[in-house]
């Protein structure tokens, strides 16, 4: 940033001709003239770098003290550049026209940038902020920022807070989205203990309720395991609680053929530029489509920006195409053996949640190229699932009849 601050205010490089460099130096530091780059000549002078306005208090304490004489061997910034094109007024009218239309294009929208969503995608988020008026290419000028987030508010109701920062020609919309609420235990809503999946019981523990399973019966999917209805004395409905454990069996396959192709990089790249303006594509290239026969496309987007953070409605595009050659490549069906059997096992492992494998088995067939593997195992896991009664079946609980 200071090297940009110099170059606008403009510095020079300049010689201090003393009989002592130092005896100057001294001088310049006690009379608060500021200054870089501080360097010896062969000769014995000293050379250093100051801006502008150092250069002009500079030669004052020079006349004033008559100490030493100075002399310019360098001199660079926008002020010298302007100097220069005093009498070439058609540059200058372009500098100006320039910097007019970049002061200009700063009261314009030019990027929208959404963080602090997860669940709420940001193509909704734009679509709504859009039918308020914030939108690419729009002006600043014409928007509230809180009208809009309160009514943004109104449109999303999965989003909790949402606040516009106007960064010149950037808008950053940060959000934060509702918590879901979760799920309060509550003693008084009667709930039954049913069954996720088919299994034998091997043990069944009832917390709440009454258990209307033993171990050794065969249930399915759905079939009640802790009933909500508790027939003592004239009867009660509880919050049934508790846990039923079953062995369970499961039988799955996958395939895989022994022969595949994958990509093989040759290393040869190539890269084409284009500029967006205004919605239009200037490319900057001659030739179209891709350079190689095989290859992959990548296309970064940058925005131009001044110093100071203002965008510029100019993109820079770059696609960056990668050459690779397909390879095909030959698995052993011991190979591709084990690569089903790990996948089933990471699968099985995922079902079973809560619980462990008593035994597995995997099989294995050959045919035309293509390898199929079936894991058949058995488990044993907790398979009750708590469920809230309708009307319908907690009147047939209190006259112990089926559940409809």
């Amino acid at each position: 940033m200071g090297s940009i601050m110099n170059a606008l205010r403009g510095w020079a490089r300049v010689e201090l001709d003393c009989r002592y460099s130092e005896r100057a130096v001294n001088i310049c530091a006690r009379n608060h003239v500021e200054f870089w780059d501080l360097k010896r000549t062969p000769e014995g002078a000293a050379q250093m770098s100051v801006s502008l306005p150092a250069y002009v208090k500079l030669r004052q304490v020079a006349r004033e003290t008559g100490a030493f004489t100075v002399r310019i061997v360098k001199r660079s910034g926008a002020p010298f550049f302007l100097w220069r094109l005093r009498r070439r007024y058609a540059l200058l009218a372009g500098l100006a026209l320039c910097v007019f239309l970049t002061g200009l294009s700063s009261v314009f929208i030019w990027q929208i940038d959404v963080t602090g969503n997860k669940t709420v995608p940001s193509s909704k988020i734009l679509a709504a902020l859009k039918g308020e008026g914030v939108d690419i290419g729009k002006c600043v000028l014409n928007i509230t920022e809180q009208r809009v987030a309160d009514r943004i508010l109104l449109q999303i109701p999965e989003l909790s807070f949402i606040t516009l920062n106007n960064h010149g020609s950037r808008i950053e919309v940060i959000v934060r989205e509702k918590r879901p609420v979760p799920e309060l235990y509550d003693p008084d809503v009667p709930t039954g203990i049913f069954a996720r999946k088919a299994g034998i019981i091997t043990e069944v523990t009832a917390l709440e309720g009454w258990k209307t399973a033993a171990p050794g019966d065969t249930v399915d999917a759905g079939d009640e395991l802790i009933a909500s209805w508790v027939p003592l004395g004239t009867g009660r409905l509880t919050h049934a609680s508790g846990s039923v454990w079953a062995r369970t069996w499961y039988e799955m396959s996958m395939k895989m053929p022994l022969e595949t192709h994958r990509k093989a990089y040759t290393g040869e790249k190539a890269k084409r530029f284009s500029l967006l303006f205004g919605g239009k594509r200037i490319n900057l290239y001659f030739l179209g489509g891709n350079p190689y026969a095989d290859c992959d496309k990548i296309t970064v987007y940058q925005k131009l920006t001044l110093p100071g953070g203002t965008i510029l409605p100019v993109t820079v595009v770059r696609d960056t195409f990668d050459e690779y050659t397909v390879r095909r490549d030959v698995l052993s069906p011991e190979e591709a053996e084990q690569v089903l059997s790990a996948r089933l096992t990471e699968l099985l492992e995922a079902q079973i949640g809560e619980g462990w494998v008593v035994s597995q088995a995997f099989e294995t067939q050959e045919e035309d190229g293509l390898v199929t593997v079936t894991l058949r195992a058995e488990c044993v896991e907790e398979i009750g699932q708590e469920r809230a009664l309708t009307q319908e079946e907690i009147a047939a609980e209190r006259i112990g009849q089926p559940r409809p």
